[in-house]
């Protein structure tokens, strides 16, 4: 009978906030109960159902409602129905005990008692299958549709979803394959929509890189203990007109817990403690940052003809360039092209005086990265694309990093050269 009482104090006490973890969306959390709730999905079981409603409600902190659904459903014999039935008493039964007010402090027992009932190793599972079913019902399962082709230099790849106020973050595992580590809550711009001039309170949308990680106590009472700065502008920006800089990832002072998803003047921020895990997938012009409104993740098939559309247009544009047939190679570029001081009149000009001296082009292109931009522009859809390049010629030779912005009005027209600039 002592060690059945000293077993349900500690459980009463013990202080694990399990679940808790995963987004705070309440639309979201409306949908997964409303899946749930649909029994034509014949391809979730009752079992499953029954788990995946109980580690639900348990995550909203309502441990009846959790023994309601296990009690009634087919998932009672599972070893890890098994676990959320405890959980959920353990919770039951602090609330029981929270409302005796001064008996509770007649407990013998040790906060190292208390730890030692601690369930939240053992329901990592159920933590990992109900985010499995909250990125499904909230169509955030798989890879992110924009990241097409990545060379080893990427370390890790930011999410930024404003519409869903959520960041999706990823970094390479010892296989060299990125795997999601971390989906947090973040908070944007105070105005909504893309940023387009300095002090407008939006956040930008677009393809950009952490450039550093910045630790200046002058800084912490405002925007946390750390903070890691993106190179907005960046060239696309700058040749539609933005202005502004010094857009941040950035915690919360320090008098605060909570932010609305929309309250920065044009930074992205999330809690301190979640801000200082991120520190550890952030590597300053290795991790790319991906800013813009309801991401899509999956769907492999359309990416892959998207990846080789691309891929197709930069072979034949090399293959042109080689060829010193000048009217094809310029034909890979838009009319609204800019590189540096060129429009394209100017570069057609420089491009055909130098081919003329030329008796041979080789060019190899190396460590590529195809990132479409998951925001639509002026030119239609754009994606980026960077490499290093080893150009030889009969009275040249070069080896330099590029990037160059491709823009198409639709799918069914081919690429076209809108920025090219040397890194």
């Amino acid at each position: 009978m002592k060690l059945w009482f000293t077993l349900f104090f500690a459980l009463c006490y013990s202080s694990v906030t399990w679940a808790t973890d995963l987004p705070n969306d309440t639309s979201l959390t409306q949908k997964m109960w409303q899946s749930l709730g649909n029994s034509e999905q014949e391809d979730i079981s009752a079992q499953e159902r029954g788990i995946l409603g109980a580690a639900l409600a348990l995550k909203q902190n309502d441990p009846e409602k959790a023994l309601q659904i296990l009690s009634s459903s087919n998932a009672q014999n599972d070893p890890l129905a098994s676990l959320l039935k405890a959980e959920a008493h353990r919770r039951a039964a602090l609330k029981a005990v929270s409302s005796a007010g001064d008996y509770a402090k007649h407990s013998k027992l040790s906060t190292q008692q208390f730890a030692a009932i601690d369930l939240s190793d053992d329901l990592s599972e159920a933590t990992v299958r109900l985010q499995a079913f909250a990125d499904k019902v909230d169509g955030t399962e798989g890879f992110p549709f924009d990241i097409l082709k990545t060379n080893n230099n990427i370390q890790s790849i930011f999410i930024v979803d404003k519409s869903r106020s959520r960041m999706f973050v990823y970094q390479r595992n010892t296989q060299g394959e990125f795997q999601r580590v971390a989906d947090e809550y973040i908070v944007t711009g105070a105005k909504g929509g893309d940023k387009k001039t300095r002090g407008d309170a939006r956040t930008p949308n677009g393809i950009y890189r952490f450039t550093a990680v910045r630790h200046d106590p002058a800084l912490r009472a405002k925007y946390g203990p750390v903070v890691f700065p993106i190179d907005y502008p960046n060239m696309l920006d700058r040749y539609h007109g933005k202005t502004g800089d010094g857009i941040w990832m950035h915690g919360y002072p320090e008098n605060k817990l909570r932010r609305p998803p929309q309250d920065t003047r044009g930074c992205f921020a999330l809690p301190n403690p979640n801000l200082k895990k991120m520190e550890a997938y952030v590597t300053p012009k290795q991790s790319l940052v991906l800013i813009g409104n309801n991401f899509s993740f999956g769907d492999t098939e359309k990416q892959q003809v998207l990846l080789t559309s691309v891929q197709s247009s930069i072979k034949t544009w090399i293959q042109d360039w080689e060829s010193l047939d000048s009217d094809a190679y310029l034909s890979h570029y838009h009319e609204k092209f800019r590189s540096g001081k060129y429009n394209l009149k100017r570069w057609r000009s420089y491009k055909k005086r130098v081919n003329a001296r030329k008796s041979f082009i080789e060019v190899q292109l190396n460590d590529i990265n195809i990132i479409h931009d998951p925001n639509t522009w002026q030119e239609g859809e754009i994606v980026m694309v960077e490499f290093s390049q080893k150009y030889r010629s009969s009275n040249y030779s070069d080896i330099g990093n590029k990037r160059l912005y491709l823009a198409r009005d639709n799918a069914n027209q081919t690429w076209k050269i809108l920025i090219e600039e040397s890194l």
